[in-house]
């Protein structure tokens, strides 16, 4: 009998109809190199889950558009401090910031900072980790899914309520002035009804995105259920500068003209909007409160002829 190839047990192998057998293959591993590299990541704070590619060389960090890696982060400065990779040591330094920064809960000035020790920039807490794209393809799905609408692209309402938490804790603090926008699109159901579902999500996917466009960048903005859509305005607010926001955008949606296919549509909001000042006291609010009271002057739009703005102090 001749000697029989390797390549030909291997077929005679797989072949097998035996379920018993362990089907013997030319296994060759399918996992690439994995290219590790560094990441600044953000676990605790209102950038929670975000992480940001170090680069050979000094980097800043800060709340500033300026800084190198930019955290959202009212109790860090400007520019906080400043991180320094070369070769394979990593070196964390303050920048004289008013608040200070700790590694490993110790208050520092500079020092050698280990991957994985936790590093607190204000009221964030950070760690240097190496990723490879495998990784981090993962973990923007994860965030993804746990933050943002499937349908608009925007945020949803779990990471909106999260994010307005920290905000009422904030104003608490400071006692300082907290607002919440309401919108809900007017006769959306007849929307669906005339034209189908395929034509609603549509008109709630490019409503979405007009008034992403025309909002301040700071506002934090999340679809809050259905048709309706919620803003929560950062900096310095006034009762003004809210019915300017909501007018723009009413006027924004109103000239706007929805084409799906055939279907040509326009369509009207209605908005709502409560500023309070969040008075120090011992019991933190809710925000539900303000939402509350939002959603009261929206309804009020509504009973009042809608595609209007309403608010309640």
């Amino acid at each position: 009998m001749g000697c029989r190839n390797f390549e030909t047990l291997i077929m005679e192998k797989s072949n097998t109809t035996d379920p018993n057998q362990t089907i013997l293959e030319d296994t060759r591993s399918f996992i690439k190199n994995r290219r590790l590299h560094p990441y600044l990541v953000i676990f605790i704070g209102q950038d929670s889950g975000k992480r940001h590619e170090l680069k050979p060389g000094s980097m800043t960090i800060g709340r500033s558009p300026e800084a190198d890696i930019t955290i959202e982060d009212d109790w860090a400065s400007r520019i906080h401090c400043v991180i320094h990779w070369q070769d394979d040591v990593f070196e964390l330094e303050d920048r004289d910031s008013t608040n200070g920064i700790y590694v490993n809960t110790h208050k520092i000035k500079r020092v050698q900072v280990q991957p994985g020790v936790p590093i607190q920039v204000g009221h964030s807490l950070l760690k240097i980790e190496f990723k490879d794209e495998a990784e981090l393809e993962l973990e923007q799905n994860l965030h993804r899914s746990a933050s943002i609408d499937g349908l608009t692209g925007i945020f949803n309402r779990q990471y909106f309520m999260k994010r307005a938490a920290e905000e009422v804790a904030y104003a608490h603090r400071h006692q300082r002035l907290l607002g919440i926008i309401m919108i809900d699109i007017d006769h959306f159901k007849l929307i669906n009804d005339t034209y189908g579902h395929q034509m609603g999500d549509f008109v709630l996917n490019q409503l979405a995105s007009l008034i992403y466009a025309k909002k301040r960048p700071e506002d934090v903005f999340a679809r809050y259920g259905g048709e309706e859509f919620i803003i929560l305005p950062r900096g310095e607010l006034s009762q003004e500068g809210m019915l300017m926001l909501c007018e723009r955008l009413r006027q924004t949606i109103e000239a706007a003209e929805f084409a799906f296919g055939d279907a040509h549509v326009r369509i009207t909001i209605s908005l709502g909007f409560h500023l309070a000042m969040v008075a120090r006291g011992d019991q933190e609010p809710s925000i539900d409160d303000w939402i509350g009271k939002a959603d009261e002057a929206l309804y009020r739009a509504k009973d009042l002829g809608r595609n209007r703005t309403e608010y309640l102090y």
